[in-house]
Protein backbone atom coordinates (compact mmCIF):
# COMPACT_ATOMS: atom_id res chain seq x y z
CA UNK A 1 0.00 0.00 0.00
CA UNK A 2 3.03 1.91 0.27
CA UNK A 3 3.86 2.43 -2.77
CA UNK A 4 0.75 2.65 -4.56
CA UNK A 5 -0.05 5.83 -2.37
CA UNK A 6 0.83 8.44 -4.99
CA UNK A 7 -1.81 7.01 -7.50
CA UNK A 8 -4.83 8.66 -7.95
CA UNK A 9 -8.48 8.08 -9.40
CA UNK A 10 -11.03 9.44 -10.85
CA UNK A 11 -14.63 7.94 -10.11
CA UNK A 12 -17.56 9.17 -11.45
CA UNK A 13 -20.89 8.73 -9.71
CA UNK A 14 -23.97 8.17 -11.40
CA UNK A 15 -27.71 8.50 -9.63
CA UNK A 16 -29.39 5.42 -9.81
CA UNK A 17 -32.22 5.16 -11.74
CA UNK A 18 -34.99 2.75 -10.80
CA UNK A 19 -37.29 0.96 -13.23
CA UNK A 20 -40.45 3.16 -12.64
CA UNK A 21 -38.86 6.15 -13.82
CA UNK A 22 -37.57 3.66 -16.82
CA UNK A 23 -40.66 3.33 -17.51
CA UNK A 24 -42.36 6.62 -17.31
CA UNK A 25 -40.05 8.00 -19.67
CA UNK A 26 -40.44 5.76 -22.28
CA UNK A 27 -44.00 6.35 -22.22
CA UNK A 28 -43.80 10.15 -22.48
CA UNK A 29 -41.36 9.72 -25.55
CA UNK A 30 -43.94 7.05 -27.47
CA UNK A 31 -46.75 9.32 -26.47
CA UNK A 32 -45.11 12.74 -28.16
CA UNK A 33 -44.46 11.05 -31.24
CA UNK A 34 -47.74 9.58 -31.64
CA UNK A 35 -49.40 13.14 -31.19
CA UNK A 36 -46.80 14.54 -33.34
CA UNK A 37 -47.92 11.98 -36.26
CA UNK A 38 -51.47 12.92 -35.83
CA UNK A 39 -50.90 16.88 -36.13
CA UNK A 40 -48.95 16.13 -39.48
CA UNK A 41 -51.98 13.56 -40.50
CA UNK A 42 -54.82 16.51 -39.15
CA UNK A 43 -52.93 19.24 -41.34
CA UNK A 44 -52.58 16.88 -44.32
CA UNK A 45 -56.32 16.44 -43.90
CA UNK A 46 -57.35 19.90 -43.89
CA UNK A 47 -55.45 20.99 -46.94
CA UNK A 48 -56.48 18.56 -48.82
CA UNK A 49 -60.18 19.19 -47.87
CA UNK A 50 -59.97 23.14 -48.35
CA UNK A 51 -58.23 22.19 -51.84
CA UNK A 52 -61.16 20.32 -52.87
CA UNK A 53 -63.58 23.07 -52.07
CA UNK A 54 -61.90 25.59 -53.43
CA UNK A 55 -61.31 23.59 -56.48
CA UNK A 56 -64.80 23.36 -56.96
CA UNK A 57 -65.30 27.63 -56.93
CA UNK A 58 -61.82 28.94 -57.78
CA UNK A 59 -58.34 28.66 -57.67
CA UNK A 60 -56.19 30.05 -54.69
CA UNK A 61 -54.13 32.75 -56.53
CA UNK A 62 -57.33 34.57 -56.68
CA UNK A 63 -58.13 34.07 -53.16
CA UNK A 64 -58.16 37.18 -50.60
CA UNK A 65 -55.52 36.85 -47.92
CA UNK A 66 -57.09 37.55 -44.02
CA UNK A 67 -55.91 40.51 -42.76
CA UNK A 68 -54.27 41.19 -38.99
CA UNK A 69 -56.71 44.26 -38.13
CA UNK A 70 -55.11 45.43 -34.70
CA UNK A 71 -57.25 47.89 -32.65
CA UNK A 72 -55.63 50.88 -31.28
CA UNK A 73 -57.04 53.46 -28.60
CA UNK A 74 -58.59 56.92 -29.82
CA UNK A 75 -56.14 58.69 -27.46
CA UNK A 76 -53.04 57.84 -28.96
CA UNK A 77 -51.24 57.62 -32.31
CA UNK A 78 -48.74 55.50 -33.07
CA UNK A 79 -46.19 57.73 -34.85
CA UNK A 80 -45.40 56.21 -38.52
CA UNK A 81 -45.24 58.93 -40.59
CA UNK A 82 -41.46 58.57 -42.20
CA UNK A 83 -38.93 60.83 -43.90
CA UNK A 84 -40.26 62.20 -46.95
CA UNK A 85 -37.78 62.10 -49.88
CA UNK A 86 -35.71 64.66 -51.48
CA UNK A 87 -36.59 65.75 -54.65
CA UNK A 88 -33.77 68.33 -56.89
CA UNK A 89 -35.06 70.96 -59.06
CA UNK A 90 -36.99 70.54 -62.39
CA UNK A 91 -33.74 72.92 -63.36
CA UNK A 92 -31.05 70.71 -62.17
CA UNK A 93 -32.82 67.64 -63.82
CA UNK A 94 -33.01 68.95 -66.96
CA UNK A 95 -30.47 71.65 -68.69
CA UNK A 96 -33.73 73.35 -69.91
CA UNK A 97 -37.19 73.95 -67.68
CA UNK A 98 -39.59 75.43 -70.16
CA UNK A 99 -43.26 75.37 -70.62
CA UNK A 100 -44.40 77.35 -73.99
CA UNK A 101 -47.57 77.05 -76.49
CA UNK A 102 -45.03 77.50 -79.00
CA UNK A 103 -43.68 73.95 -80.42
CA UNK A 104 -41.00 75.84 -82.43
CA UNK A 105 -39.39 77.93 -80.02
CA UNK A 106 -38.15 74.36 -78.31
CA UNK A 107 -36.70 73.12 -81.65
CA UNK A 108 -33.99 76.34 -81.40
CA UNK A 109 -32.99 75.57 -77.81
CA UNK A 110 -30.26 72.93 -78.69
CA UNK A 111 -28.72 75.61 -80.81
CA UNK A 112 -29.39 78.74 -78.70
CA UNK A 113 -27.74 76.75 -75.59
CA UNK A 114 -24.16 76.15 -77.99
CA UNK A 115 -23.79 80.05 -78.58
CA UNK A 116 -24.66 81.04 -75.32
CA UNK A 117 -21.59 78.94 -74.16
CA UNK A 118 -19.33 80.00 -76.45
CA UNK A 119 -20.43 83.98 -76.09
CA UNK A 120 -19.65 82.98 -72.00
CA UNK A 121 -16.27 81.15 -71.94
CA UNK A 122 -14.88 84.24 -75.10
CA UNK A 123 -16.74 87.15 -72.64
CA UNK A 124 -14.52 86.03 -69.08
CA UNK A 125 -11.48 85.05 -71.03
CA UNK A 126 -11.09 87.68 -73.14
CA UNK A 127 -7.67 90.01 -72.50
CA UNK A 128 -6.35 93.15 -72.87
CA UNK A 129 -4.40 94.16 -75.76
CA UNK A 130 -0.41 94.60 -75.08
CA UNK A 131 -0.66 98.26 -75.71
CA UNK A 132 -2.80 99.43 -73.30
CA UNK A 133 -0.62 97.28 -70.63
CA UNK A 134 2.45 99.70 -71.66
CA UNK A 135 4.98 97.06 -70.98
CA UNK A 136 8.24 95.35 -72.58
CA UNK A 137 7.27 91.66 -71.99
CA UNK A 138 5.71 89.70 -74.70
CA UNK A 139 2.74 88.11 -74.91
CA UNK A 140 2.35 84.73 -75.09
CA UNK A 141 1.27 82.95 -78.06
CA UNK A 142 -1.77 81.46 -79.19
CA UNK A 143 -1.27 78.26 -79.10
CA UNK A 144 0.10 78.54 -75.31
CA UNK A 145 -2.76 80.68 -74.73
CA UNK A 146 -5.01 77.62 -75.67
CA UNK A 147 -3.01 75.11 -73.28
CA UNK A 148 -2.94 77.85 -70.14
CA UNK A 149 -4.99 76.82 -67.10
CA UNK A 150 -4.66 80.13 -65.85
CA UNK A 151 -7.90 80.92 -67.35
CA UNK A 152 -11.66 81.16 -66.33
CA UNK A 153 -13.38 77.77 -66.64
CA UNK A 154 -17.47 78.31 -67.52
CA UNK A 155 -19.85 75.22 -66.59
CA UNK A 156 -22.63 74.26 -68.18
CA UNK A 157 -25.51 76.31 -66.87
CA UNK A 158 -29.25 75.70 -66.19
CA UNK A 159 -31.86 77.70 -68.06
CA UNK A 160 -35.33 78.52 -66.38
CA UNK A 161 -37.61 79.76 -69.19
CA UNK A 162 -40.38 82.20 -68.39
CA UNK A 163 -43.29 83.57 -70.42
CA UNK A 164 -40.78 86.58 -71.01
CA UNK A 165 -37.57 86.08 -69.54
CA UNK A 166 -35.04 83.73 -69.27
CA UNK A 167 -33.38 82.81 -65.62
CA UNK A 168 -29.62 81.25 -66.57
CA UNK A 169 -27.44 79.53 -63.45
CA UNK A 170 -23.81 79.14 -64.55
CA UNK A 171 -20.51 78.42 -62.56
CA UNK A 172 -17.21 79.80 -63.15
CA UNK A 173 -13.85 78.19 -61.71
CA UNK A 174 -12.05 82.08 -61.89
CA UNK A 175 -8.05 80.43 -61.54
CA UNK A 176 -6.40 83.72 -63.82
CA UNK A 177 -7.98 85.72 -60.76
CA UNK A 178 -6.80 83.97 -57.85
CA UNK A 179 -3.02 83.67 -59.79
CA UNK A 180 -3.20 87.38 -60.72
CA UNK A 181 -4.49 87.82 -56.91
CA UNK A 182 -1.26 85.90 -54.94
CA UNK A 183 0.51 87.99 -57.26
CA UNK A 184 -0.47 91.41 -56.46
CA UNK A 185 -0.64 90.50 -52.58
CA UNK A 186 2.98 89.22 -53.31
CA UNK A 187 4.01 91.91 -54.54
CA UNK A 188 2.31 94.34 -52.14
CA UNK A 189 4.12 92.31 -49.18
CA UNK A 190 7.32 93.16 -51.25
CA UNK A 191 6.95 96.54 -52.00
CA UNK A 192 5.21 98.57 -48.59
CA UNK A 193 4.89 95.40 -46.22
CA UNK A 194 8.12 93.35 -45.72
CA UNK A 195 7.93 90.88 -43.08
CA UNK A 196 11.67 90.46 -42.38
CA UNK A 197 14.34 93.21 -41.29
CA UNK A 198 16.94 94.37 -44.01
CA UNK A 199 20.00 92.98 -43.80
CA UNK A 200 23.14 93.55 -46.53
CA UNK A 201 25.53 91.25 -47.02
CA UNK A 202 29.28 92.05 -48.66
CA UNK A 203 31.35 89.82 -51.44
CA UNK A 204 34.52 90.10 -52.00
CA UNK A 205 34.81 88.78 -56.00
CA UNK A 206 38.25 90.25 -56.59
CA UNK A 207 40.89 92.81 -54.97
CA UNK A 208 38.56 95.59 -56.46
CA UNK A 209 35.36 93.92 -57.44
CA UNK A 210 32.63 93.97 -54.18
CA UNK A 211 29.52 92.72 -54.73
CA UNK A 212 26.42 94.06 -51.88
CA UNK A 213 23.42 91.97 -51.90
CA UNK A 214 20.17 91.65 -49.48
CA UNK A 215 18.06 89.67 -48.05
CA UNK A 216 14.51 90.81 -49.49
CA UNK A 217 13.33 93.45 -51.75
CA UNK A 218 13.78 97.44 -51.21
CA UNK A 219 10.53 99.29 -49.78
CA UNK A 220 9.87 102.46 -51.99
CA UNK A 221 11.08 104.54 -48.71
CA UNK A 222 14.54 102.13 -48.36
CA UNK A 223 14.49 102.60 -52.40
CA UNK A 224 14.61 106.59 -52.20
CA UNK A 225 16.52 106.70 -49.32
CA UNK A 226 19.43 104.20 -51.07
CA UNK A 227 22.73 106.25 -51.49
CA UNK A 228 23.07 104.86 -55.26
CA UNK A 229 19.52 106.54 -55.97
CA UNK A 230 21.81 110.11 -55.60
CA UNK A 231 23.70 109.28 -58.16
CA UNK A 232 20.64 107.81 -60.42
CA UNK A 233 19.10 110.99 -60.16
CA UNK A 234 22.46 113.12 -61.68
CA UNK A 235 23.10 110.20 -64.43
CA UNK A 236 19.36 111.45 -65.10
CA UNK A 237 20.00 114.62 -65.40
CA UNK A 238 22.87 114.68 -67.38
CA UNK A 239 20.77 112.15 -69.74
CA UNK A 240 18.32 114.94 -70.01
CA UNK A 241 21.17 117.56 -70.57
CA UNK A 242 22.57 115.59 -73.14
CA UNK A 243 19.48 115.68 -74.68
CA UNK A 244 18.87 119.66 -74.98
CA UNK A 245 22.04 119.68 -76.45
CA UNK A 246 21.84 117.75 -79.32
CA UNK A 247 18.18 119.58 -79.97
CA UNK A 248 19.67 122.72 -79.96
CA UNK A 249 22.57 121.57 -82.27
CA UNK A 250 19.96 120.49 -84.52
CA UNK A 251 17.85 123.70 -84.46
CA UNK A 252 20.85 125.76 -84.85
CA UNK A 253 21.70 124.05 -87.97
CA UNK A 254 18.30 124.51 -89.18
CA UNK A 255 18.70 128.21 -88.74
CA UNK A 256 21.87 128.33 -90.48
CA UNK A 257 20.61 127.09 -93.56
CA UNK A 258 17.43 129.46 -93.42
CA UNK A 259 19.23 131.97 -92.92
CA UNK A 260 21.66 131.51 -95.82
CA UNK A 261 18.32 130.80 -97.81
CA UNK A 262 17.42 134.42 -96.96
CA UNK A 263 20.71 135.98 -97.65
CA UNK A 264 20.10 134.46 -100.85
CA UNK A 265 16.66 135.83 -101.70
CA UNK A 266 15.15 132.48 -102.36
CA UNK A 267 12.62 132.74 -99.74
CA UNK A 268 9.32 134.57 -99.99
CA UNK A 269 7.80 136.39 -96.47
CA UNK A 270 5.01 133.41 -96.12
CA UNK A 271 7.52 130.38 -96.86
CA UNK A 272 9.90 132.41 -94.06
CA UNK A 273 6.69 132.29 -91.83
CA UNK A 274 6.42 128.66 -92.26
CA UNK A 275 10.09 127.55 -91.77
CA UNK A 276 10.34 129.61 -88.54
CA UNK A 277 7.17 127.89 -87.30
CA UNK A 278 8.73 124.38 -87.78
CA UNK A 279 11.17 125.54 -85.36
CA UNK A 280 8.16 125.09 -82.46
CA UNK A 281 8.13 121.11 -83.16
CA UNK A 282 11.64 121.09 -82.49
CA UNK A 283 11.56 122.65 -79.19
CA UNK A 284 11.71 120.17 -76.21
CA UNK A 285 8.15 119.63 -74.19
CA UNK A 286 7.34 120.72 -71.23
CA UNK A 287 7.32 118.31 -68.14
CA UNK A 288 3.87 117.04 -66.86
CA UNK A 289 4.53 119.35 -63.18
CA UNK A 290 6.46 121.81 -64.40
CA UNK A 291 4.46 125.70 -63.71
CA UNK A 292 7.57 127.53 -65.27
CA UNK A 293 8.70 128.51 -68.44
CA UNK A 294 12.00 126.72 -67.29
CA UNK A 295 12.44 123.01 -68.89
CA UNK A 296 14.78 122.19 -66.35
CA UNK A 297 14.34 118.49 -64.69
CA UNK A 298 12.12 118.63 -61.50
CA UNK A 299 13.28 116.10 -58.73
CA UNK A 300 9.52 115.76 -58.70
CA UNK A 301 9.65 114.60 -61.96
CA UNK A 302 12.24 112.17 -61.48
CA UNK A 303 10.52 110.80 -58.03
CA UNK A 304 7.92 109.85 -60.71
CA UNK A 305 9.35 108.37 -62.81
CA UNK A 306 11.50 106.25 -60.45
CA UNK A 307 8.73 105.04 -59.12
CA UNK A 308 6.32 104.01 -62.30
CA UNK A 309 9.44 102.35 -63.29
CA UNK A 310 10.15 100.45 -59.47
CA UNK A 311 6.26 99.53 -59.19
CA UNK A 312 5.98 98.70 -63.02
CA UNK A 313 4.88 94.74 -62.30
CA UNK A 314 3.00 95.60 -59.13
CA UNK A 315 0.66 98.60 -61.58
CA UNK A 316 0.34 95.56 -64.35
CA UNK A 317 -0.61 93.01 -61.90
CA UNK A 318 -3.65 95.85 -60.70
CA UNK A 319 -4.45 96.59 -63.87
CA UNK A 320 -4.90 92.84 -65.18
CA UNK A 321 -6.74 91.98 -61.91
CA UNK A 322 -9.35 95.04 -62.22
CA UNK A 323 -9.60 93.72 -65.62
CA UNK A 324 -10.41 90.27 -64.30
CA UNK A 325 -13.12 91.70 -61.68
CA UNK A 326 -14.55 94.27 -63.78
CA UNK A 327 -15.89 91.39 -65.95
CA UNK A 328 -18.59 90.34 -62.70
CA UNK A 329 -19.46 93.77 -63.00
CA UNK A 330 -23.00 94.98 -63.81
CA UNK A 331 -21.96 97.51 -66.37
CA UNK A 332 -20.05 95.55 -68.50
CA UNK A 333 -22.29 92.29 -68.11
CA UNK A 334 -25.26 94.23 -69.64
CA UNK A 335 -23.41 94.71 -72.75
CA UNK A 336 -23.17 90.40 -72.66
CA UNK A 337 -26.88 90.38 -71.98
CA UNK A 338 -27.64 92.52 -75.04
CA UNK A 339 -26.26 89.78 -77.10
CA UNK A 340 -27.58 87.02 -75.56
CA UNK A 341 -31.23 88.97 -75.55
CA UNK A 342 -31.09 88.51 -79.19
CA UNK A 343 -30.68 84.97 -79.06
CA UNK A 344 -33.20 83.79 -77.06
CA UNK A 345 -35.31 86.89 -77.86
CA UNK A 346 -36.57 87.58 -73.95
CA UNK A 347 -35.42 89.29 -70.78
CA UNK A 348 -32.03 87.70 -69.06
CA UNK A 349 -31.26 87.00 -65.90
CA UNK A 350 -28.00 85.81 -65.00
CA UNK A 351 -27.10 83.84 -61.44
CA UNK A 352 -23.88 83.86 -61.12
CA UNK A 353 -22.12 81.16 -58.66
CA UNK A 354 -18.36 81.41 -58.21
CA UNK A 355 -16.79 77.99 -57.09
CA UNK A 356 -13.55 78.08 -54.78
CA UNK A 357 -12.97 74.65 -55.35
CA UNK A 358 -12.39 73.00 -59.20
CA UNK A 359 -13.84 69.60 -58.18
CA UNK A 360 -17.40 71.38 -57.23
CA UNK A 361 -18.56 70.94 -60.64
CA UNK A 362 -18.21 67.92 -62.80
CA UNK A 363 -18.07 70.23 -66.27
CA UNK A 364 -15.38 72.29 -64.96
CA UNK A 365 -13.54 69.24 -63.74
CA UNK A 366 -13.42 67.65 -66.48
CA UNK A 367 -12.40 70.95 -68.43
CA UNK A 368 -9.43 71.15 -66.71
CA UNK A 369 -8.61 67.48 -67.09
CA UNK A 370 -8.90 67.65 -70.71
CA UNK A 371 -6.68 71.01 -70.36
CA UNK A 372 -4.04 69.36 -69.31
CA UNK A 373 -3.85 66.02 -71.31
CA UNK A 374 -3.77 68.36 -74.76
CA UNK A 375 -0.42 69.10 -73.69
CA UNK A 376 2.27 65.99 -75.06
CA UNK A 377 4.26 66.67 -72.24
CA UNK A 378 1.98 65.41 -69.80
CA UNK A 379 1.78 61.86 -68.33
CA UNK A 380 -2.00 60.20 -68.14
CA UNK A 381 -2.11 58.62 -65.18
CA UNK A 382 0.01 61.70 -62.95
CA UNK A 383 -2.49 63.91 -64.42
CA UNK A 384 -5.49 61.91 -63.54
CA UNK A 385 -3.68 61.48 -60.07
CA UNK A 386 -2.97 65.15 -59.26
CA UNK A 387 -6.63 66.07 -60.04
CA UNK A 388 -7.49 64.13 -57.11
CA UNK A 389 -4.92 65.29 -55.17
CA UNK A 390 -7.13 67.98 -53.58
CA UNK A 391 -10.02 66.56 -53.31
CA UNK A 392 -10.86 66.37 -49.39
CA UNK A 393 -13.53 63.55 -48.53
CA UNK A 394 -15.77 63.36 -45.39
CA UNK A 395 -14.64 60.01 -43.34
CA UNK A 396 -17.96 57.75 -44.15
CA UNK A 397 -18.32 54.38 -42.70
CA UNK A 398 -21.09 52.09 -42.96
CA UNK A 399 -21.90 51.43 -39.52
CA UNK A 400 -22.40 54.41 -38.22
CA UNK A 401 -24.57 55.71 -41.02
CA UNK A 402 -26.91 52.68 -40.84
CA UNK A 403 -26.89 53.16 -36.84
CA UNK A 404 -27.84 57.16 -37.68
CA UNK A 405 -31.26 56.44 -39.48
CA UNK A 406 -33.93 58.86 -38.44
CA UNK A 407 -36.01 58.99 -35.56
CA UNK A 408 -39.38 58.98 -36.97
CA UNK A 409 -40.75 59.90 -33.05
CA UNK A 410 -38.76 63.80 -33.85
CA UNK A 411 -40.45 64.22 -36.99
CA UNK A 412 -43.18 67.62 -36.19
CA UNK A 413 -46.01 65.33 -38.24
CA UNK A 414 -45.72 62.24 -35.41
CA UNK A 415 -45.13 65.70 -32.58
CA UNK A 416 -48.26 67.34 -33.06
CA UNK A 417 -50.36 63.90 -33.29
CA UNK A 418 -50.05 63.17 -29.83
CA UNK A 419 -49.75 66.84 -28.35
CA UNK A 420 -52.38 67.74 -26.09
CA UNK A 421 -54.72 70.69 -27.39
CA UNK A 422 -56.07 71.05 -23.91
CA UNK A 423 -52.58 72.62 -23.51
CA UNK A 424 -54.56 75.97 -25.10
CA UNK A 425 -56.77 76.82 -22.38
CA UNK A 426 -54.94 77.12 -19.61
CA UNK A 427 -55.46 80.41 -18.14
CA UNK A 428 -52.27 81.42 -17.01
CA UNK A 429 -51.34 81.77 -20.50
CA UNK A 430 -51.78 85.18 -22.18
CA UNK A 431 -51.79 83.72 -25.69
CA UNK A 432 -52.03 79.78 -25.51
CA UNK A 433 -51.77 79.66 -29.43
CA UNK A 434 -48.77 80.92 -29.87
CA UNK A 435 -46.99 79.37 -27.06
CA UNK A 436 -48.35 76.29 -28.36
CA UNK A 437 -47.01 76.91 -31.95
CA UNK A 438 -43.69 78.13 -30.77
CA UNK A 439 -43.08 74.61 -29.01
CA UNK A 440 -42.81 73.37 -32.51
CA UNK A 441 -41.72 76.28 -34.75
CA UNK A 442 -39.11 77.82 -32.28
CA UNK A 443 -38.44 81.51 -33.06
CA UNK A 444 -35.30 82.34 -35.37
CA UNK A 445 -33.39 83.77 -32.47
CA UNK A 446 -33.80 81.43 -29.92
CA UNK A 447 -33.25 78.09 -31.44
CA UNK A 448 -31.50 75.48 -29.38
CA UNK A 449 -30.01 71.93 -30.64
CA UNK A 450 -28.22 68.96 -28.98
CA UNK A 451 -24.58 69.40 -28.29
CA UNK A 452 -23.57 66.52 -30.50
CA UNK A 453 -25.33 66.90 -34.10
CA UNK A 454 -27.00 69.79 -35.16
CA UNK A 455 -29.44 66.97 -37.31
CA UNK A 456 -31.57 66.83 -34.02
CA UNK A 457 -34.88 67.84 -32.54
CA UNK A 458 -35.35 71.62 -32.20
CA UNK A 459 -36.55 72.66 -28.93
CA UNK A 460 -37.78 75.88 -27.68
CA UNK A 461 -38.02 77.78 -24.07
CA UNK A 462 -41.79 78.34 -22.97
CA UNK A 463 -40.88 80.15 -20.17
CA UNK A 464 -38.25 82.97 -20.17
CA UNK A 465 -36.36 81.41 -17.21
CA UNK A 466 -36.65 77.84 -17.98
CA UNK A 467 -32.77 75.99 -18.70
CA UNK A 468 -32.67 73.21 -20.95
CA UNK A 469 -29.25 71.44 -20.33
CA UNK A 470 -27.19 70.06 -23.18
CA UNK A 471 -28.25 71.98 -25.65
CA UNK A 472 -26.53 75.50 -27.66
CA UNK A 473 -27.84 78.17 -29.59
CA UNK A 474 -27.31 77.81 -33.29
CA UNK A 475 -28.54 80.79 -35.75
CA UNK A 476 -30.79 80.49 -38.42
CA UNK A 477 -28.96 80.26 -41.29
CA UNK A 478 -26.67 77.52 -40.01
CA UNK A 479 -29.77 75.68 -38.73
CA UNK A 480 -31.25 75.69 -42.23
CA UNK A 481 -27.95 74.85 -44.07
CA UNK A 482 -27.35 71.63 -41.83
CA UNK A 483 -30.78 70.81 -43.07
CA UNK A 484 -29.98 70.81 -46.61
CA UNK A 485 -29.48 67.56 -48.75
CA UNK A 486 -25.99 67.39 -51.55
CA UNK A 487 -23.66 69.58 -49.35
CA UNK A 488 -20.76 67.70 -49.32
CA UNK A 489 -18.95 65.36 -51.75
CA UNK A 490 -19.10 61.77 -51.58
CA UNK A 491 -16.45 60.69 -53.83
CA UNK A 492 -14.94 61.74 -57.64
CA UNK A 493 -14.38 59.51 -60.48
CA UNK A 494 -12.49 60.33 -63.83
CA UNK A 495 -12.02 58.36 -66.83
CA UNK A 496 -9.97 59.01 -69.73
CA UNK A 497 -10.00 56.95 -73.05
CA UNK A 498 -8.72 57.72 -76.84
CA UNK A 499 -5.23 58.56 -78.22
CA UNK A 500 -3.50 59.45 -75.36
CA UNK A 501 0.36 58.07 -75.62
CA UNK A 502 3.00 60.24 -76.26
CA UNK A 503 4.49 58.78 -78.72
CA UNK A 504 3.63 59.98 -82.12
CA UNK A 505 2.29 56.97 -84.02
CA UNK A 506 -1.35 56.07 -84.51
CA UNK A 507 -1.09 53.11 -81.56
CA UNK A 508 -3.76 51.59 -79.79
CA UNK A 509 -6.27 53.61 -77.77
CA UNK A 510 -4.83 54.08 -73.68
CA UNK A 511 -7.93 53.58 -71.08
CA UNK A 512 -7.39 55.17 -67.41
CA UNK A 513 -8.96 55.15 -64.78
CA UNK A 514 -9.25 57.03 -61.14
CA UNK A 515 -11.50 56.90 -58.51
CA UNK A 516 -11.51 58.47 -54.60
CA UNK A 517 -14.63 58.08 -52.18
CA UNK A 518 -17.75 56.47 -54.29
CA UNK A 519 -20.91 56.84 -55.85
CA UNK A 520 -23.03 55.46 -53.95
CA UNK A 521 -26.14 57.21 -52.08
CA UNK A 522 -26.17 57.40 -48.44
CA UNK A 523 -29.58 57.56 -48.22
CA UNK A 524 -30.67 54.31 -49.92
CA UNK A 525 -27.81 52.21 -49.69
CA UNK A 526 -26.98 53.12 -45.83
CA UNK A 527 -30.24 54.60 -44.28
CA UNK A 528 -32.36 51.68 -45.63
CA UNK A 529 -34.55 55.54 -47.15
CA UNK A 530 -35.88 55.47 -50.81
CA UNK A 531 -34.60 58.14 -52.97
CA UNK A 532 -35.22 59.24 -56.73
CA UNK A 533 -34.34 58.89 -60.21
CA UNK A 534 -33.16 61.91 -62.43
CA UNK A 535 -34.41 61.56 -66.50
CA UNK A 536 -35.52 57.82 -65.26
CA UNK A 537 -31.96 56.27 -65.25
CA UNK A 538 -29.51 59.37 -63.72
CA UNK A 539 -29.10 59.20 -59.85
CA UNK A 540 -29.83 62.58 -57.81
CA UNK A 541 -26.79 62.24 -56.17
CA UNK A 542 -24.24 62.08 -59.07
CA UNK A 543 -23.07 65.17 -61.75
CA UNK A 544 -22.04 63.43 -64.76
CA UNK A 545 -20.28 64.96 -67.95
CA UNK A 546 -18.54 63.65 -70.92
CA UNK A 547 -16.43 65.88 -72.86
CA UNK A 548 -14.39 65.50 -76.46
CA UNK A 549 -10.92 66.52 -77.15
CA UNK A 550 -8.05 66.04 -79.45
CA UNK A 551 -4.18 66.35 -79.54
CA UNK A 552 -1.63 65.41 -82.17
CA UNK A 553 -2.13 61.59 -82.05
CA UNK A 554 -6.30 62.03 -82.32
CA UNK A 555 -8.77 62.55 -80.13
CA UNK A 556 -9.69 61.60 -76.88
CA UNK A 557 -12.76 61.76 -74.26
CA UNK A 558 -13.20 62.31 -71.12
CA UNK A 559 -15.59 61.15 -68.26
CA UNK A 560 -16.15 62.79 -64.97
CA UNK A 561 -18.47 62.10 -61.94
CA UNK A 562 -19.18 63.51 -59.11
CA UNK A 563 -21.40 62.16 -56.21
CA UNK A 564 -22.57 64.32 -53.21
CA UNK A 565 -23.53 63.23 -49.50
Amino acid sequence: MAKNSNITYNISVYPKVTKEKQEKTAINVSNENIENQEKKENKIYTKSILFNKENKTSSILFNKKSKVIISKPLTYIESDTGKTRHFTPAAQEWYNSIYTYNANYVKNLPVADKNLMVLLKSYFNAQLNKEYLKTKIKPLQTRFKRLSTKRTFVGKGHLKHTNDKVIITFFVYNTEGMFLSSLFRAMNIKAFLPKKDLKRRITWEDEENIKITHNRWFTLREYFRDREHKGWYYSYISSILEGFTDRLDKINGYLSKITDLTNKKVLTSDDKLVLFGALTHLEPKKSHSDTTNLNYPLYTDYNFKSENHYLSKYNMYSLLLRLNKIKFNDIFLSKLIYLINKIYKKKIEFNIVNLKKMHLNSDIYTQAVSLKLRNKDNRLYRILKASLRKVKLPNIRRVSEKQNKPNKNEFLVNKIRNNLISFMFIDDNKDPLNNLLLYFYPSADNIKVKRSSALVRVTHKIKENEEIKGLRLISLASYVRSWLKHMKIRGVRIEAKGRLTRRATASRSVFKMKLKGGLKNVDSSFRGLSTIMLRGHAKSNVQYSLLNSKNRNGAFGIKGWISSK
